[in-house]
């Protein structure tokens, strides 16, 4: 529906328009902006009902935060007397009617005024240092919009928080998991994403970053623009990236590598995007709400599962862990993705449902 006559409710109302806002559909995505360069009049238009569809998206997240912020001023007006303990004397008597009344009544004066300062530093300083924390659980997954208009979609089993003056001074954003960043240009503010290997720098730009604490590969993969990324146990060497390209690097330690890549060369840490046959790109299919893999054991597989359906899945056969899958499933149900590895490969399931939904595996 793109007619002259529609407004921000019929907009609003329009599915190919929905997935052009939540950027889950590059088709949409393509047709709305190719409609806006066509029509520049009805631009303005497009960009306020954007706002306004991300606006009603990211309201509950912010109710969370006013919550925080009243169990902090709960905390801080919960203040129970200060307990008074009298000294006793060194045997000597004091001289009577030493301090005057008008020093009886400062003292007490000043111990509130005091009290009272040191509770609104306090509240203050509690402020400053409760973060904005957004997350996905498995299963799921969420987009919200930042203070400066940036885009942020969480994968499931991820968070990010941002400090109180994202926007104002610095747009820092510190990662658990993964996201797909479209963020809003600034010629001030670089926008910068923080793992714990890595760190990501963009103006202007479209990507992702992968940073699960319980895997060891650190991923980033530009869609768009310009990134520059940071390795930091390489003393802060820097790789810039171009679209279509990704950087990996292994964390230190002993562990299993879930793509099962040795850590890379700082000489050569750059390579393409991985693509499917059907120009699929693998690193951030799950936006357009697809599970893709390539040539991947099914261990690997498994922790894809386990965060995209929220399942716990258990291996009863070493031997299994070790097959190999190529797939790609869009809004499937679990059973069904099951059942299509084991047209591939022979092996039994179980779906078993008791405190969380778990999945047995074996030969």
């Amino acid at each position: 529906m793109k007619s002259d006559k529609m407004s921000i409710a019929d907009l609003l109302a329009d599915e190919s328009f929905i997935n052009y806002c939540k950027r889950s559909s590059p088709e949409d995505i393509a047709q709305w902006e190719s409609y806006m360069r066509d029509n520049p009049g009805r631009q303005e238009l497009v960009e306020s009902a954007r706002a306004r569809f991300i606006e009603l998206f990211n309201a509950m997240a912010m109710v969370n935060l006013d919550e925080q912020e009243n169990l902090l001023m709960n905390r801080v007006n919960i203040v129970e007397p200060a307990l008074v303990v009298k000294m006793e004397g060194s045997g000597e008597q004091e001289p009577k009617n030493v301090v005057s009344p008008l020093l009886k009544w400062m003292i007490p004066a000043a111990a509130v005024a005091i009290g009272f300062f040191f509770i609104i530093n306090y509240l203050n300083r509690g402020k400053k240092e409760v973060p904005k924390i957004f997350a996905a659980a498995y299963g799921e997954r969420k987009n919200i919009q930042l203070p400066d208009g940036s885009i942020v979609t969480l994968n499931a089993g991820s968070k990010i928080h941002i400090d109180e003056n994202y926007g104002v001074s610095a747009r820092d954003i510190y990662l658990e998991g993964e996201a797909f960043f479209d963020v809003k240009q600034s010629k001030d503010l670089p926008f910068i994403v923080h793992t714990s290997a890595m760190d990501v720098k963009a103006l202007g730009t479209a990507f992702d970053v992968k940073a699960y604490p319980d895997e060891k590969i650190i991923e980033a993969s530009l869609v768009s623009g310009l990134v520059e990324v940071t390795l930091k146990e390489e003393k802060n060497y820097k790789i810039v990236l171009h679209p279509n390209q990704k950087v990996q690097w292994k964390l230190p330690g002993e562990g299993t590598v879930p793509t099962g890549k040795s850590k890379i060369p700082v000489n050569n840490p750059v390579e393409d995007v991985t693509k499917t046959e059907e120009g699929e790109v693998k690193e951030t299919a799950w936006i357009q709400n697809k599970l893709v893999f390539t040539d991947e054991s099914f261990e690997d597989i498994a922790i894809l599962l386990e965060r995209w359906y929220g399942i716990k899945v258990e291996f009863a056969d070493d031997a299994v862990r070790n097959y190999r899958f190529t797939g790609i499933f869009e809004k499937e149900k679990l059973s069904t993705v099951l059942l299509f590895l084991k047209e591939s490969k022979s092996f039994n399931y179980e779906i078993k449902s008791e405190e969380t939904l778990k999945v047995v595996i074996s030969k």
